[in-house]
């Protein structure tokens, strides 16, 4: 335990842990935000018509869903060999960072060379879907091991929460500089795609290489892995948290890959001229970074659960302000800023609370089976995120394909219904994750991670 103590106090390791979501966030910024936008815009633009804009716009939805079920599937694979395998010489996380990095790298790098404008109405499609997939796949096998080493390296509840926002900060910032860069994707996607994905090797690399993992003797698991997934579903605490993080990934997926078409066909009319548009969802990292520490301040005093609820529900209020955009005509931007520097607020503690949460609920899993699992456990909420966030993708090209998606003059309200509705339906998915979530079981939790500390 004395490695995590030195850990713990060490802002050093911190801050080398944190790199890692920094580079995670520049790359991801731009794929979860821009890939949508850049193939419907950019590669489509000759091709999406009136009569094939239902089709394409479905299947783009549908090529990205299946990435995410890719990396739904690889979660508990890469979990369970993580947990169950140790290297003397990299422990058992850092050979996955290593390895996993450049695929991630390339595969993004490739998402963005597809040929554009596109001549055929297939192709952008599948290439889509073959890299896309890769780079899904790699990240569960990474990122989700990566994510693993927090319990592992941090002891106690509130250091877990302290370096759990450290990431926030990390993650803000990130989000914020490759959503400004991203926003220049249409123009310069491959020079783009080439820089971020270098950044992200370096500043993974230097988490690998930089933190230490605990040298002392651990009990490996022995489960295969179908019975490692049963033994982790059967953990009491992690139902109810499944609940709020299964419809906050999908909250996130389908407003976030919404926001620049938003911007652009809502508030600017079609204009694509105006690149301001772009840079729209990453407003609300600027109300986020400020509320970083405040966050954590209010988290620590009335507790994870009652502050992760709270979160939900005023982001849920927030969100589905965006169905009245429009309702003023001329303020149509001053409304959207508003309400997307307004959703940056709660936004900072649902970023910060889920990996201190599930690091507590594997101390509750230590005790009830006496084996250490994290990485089972990050890659079991993985595999239902991944494939509940690969729904609401799918979800959000149907809305818009169907209800509309493209300023028309002819029918201004008609030709971005879907847009408008993407702000309710949203809002709906966190309502539902408040209501599985309030049946965490806190108080259980915490005495777990209490009685594991004094063992």
């Amino acid at each position: 335990m004395a490695q995590n103590q030195i850990f713990s106090a060490t802002r050093g390791h911190k801050i080398a842990y944190s790199l890692a979501t920094f580079g995670n966030s520049l790359v991801g910024a731009v794929f979860t935000v821009f890939t949508f936008y850049f193939y419907k815009n950019v590669v489509y633009q000759d091709l999406l018509t009136t009569e094939t804009q239902a089709i394409i716009l479905t299947l783009l939805g549908t090529a990205l869903a299946i990435g995410w079920w890719i990396q739904a599937i690889m979660n508990p694979v890469a979990g369970w060999l993580s947990d169950k395998f140790s290297s003397s010489r990299f422990g058992r996380r850092k050979p996955w960072l290593i390895l996993g990095t450049p695929i991630i790298a390339l595969s993004f790098v490739a998402v963005f060379f597809v040929p554009s404008p596109a001549t055929d109405l297939y192709f952008p499609i599948i290439w889509l879907t073959i890299f896309a997939g890769i780079y899904n796949g790699a990240y569960a096998a990474t990122v989700c091991v990566y994510l693993a080493m927090i319990p592992e390296i941090c002891p106690t509840p509130e250091e877990r929460t302290s370096i759990s926002t450290y990431r926030t900060a990390f993650y803000l910032v990130g989000y914020i500089l490759g959503a400004i860069i991203g926003a220049l994707v249409a123009n310069k996607a491959q020079m783009i795609s080439i820089i971020l994905a270098t950044l992200f090797i370096i500043f993974f690399y230097i988490a690998a290489f930089r933190v230490k993992e605990p040298e002392q003797k651990i009990e490996l698991p022995t489960f295969g892995i179908i019975e490692a997934l049963k033994v982790t579903f059967k953990n009491k605490p992690f139902i109810p948290y499944l609940g709020f993080t299964i419809f906050a990934t999908m909250f996130q997926s389908m407003l976030i890959g919404a926001l620049p078409d938003f911007g652009l066909h809502v508030v600017f009319k079609g204009d694509t001229e105006n690149g301001i548009s772009s840079y729209i969802p990453a407003l609300f990292v600027i109300t986020g970074i400020v509320a970083v520490v405040p966050a954590m301040n209010w988290i620590n005093k009335i507790g994870k659960k009652k502050a992760t609820i709270y979160s939900m529900i005023i982001a849920a209020v927030i969100t589905s302000g965006l169905l009245t955009v429009g309702l003023i005509p001329g303020f149509e931007f001053i409304q959207v800023v508003l309400i997307v520097l307004l959703l940056g607020i709660p936004a900072a503690p649902l970023l910060i609370l889920p990996d201190s949460i599930i690091s507590d609920i594997t101390d509750y899993d230590e005790m009830v089976t006496g084996n250490r699992r994290e990485a089972m456990h990050f890659a079991s909420q993985g595999l239902l995120t991944r494939f509940a966030g690969g729904i609401a993708v799918q979800l959000m090209g149907f809305i818009l394909g169907n209800l509309g998606a493209t300023y028309n003059v002819t029918e201004p309200f008609n030709g971005v219904l879907g847009l408008l509705m993407i702000g309710p339906f949203s809002a709906l998915l966190l309502i539902l994750g408040v209501v599985i979530f309030s049946r965490y079981p806190e108080d259980e939790v915490l005495a777990a991670s209490k009685k594991k500390l004094e063992q």
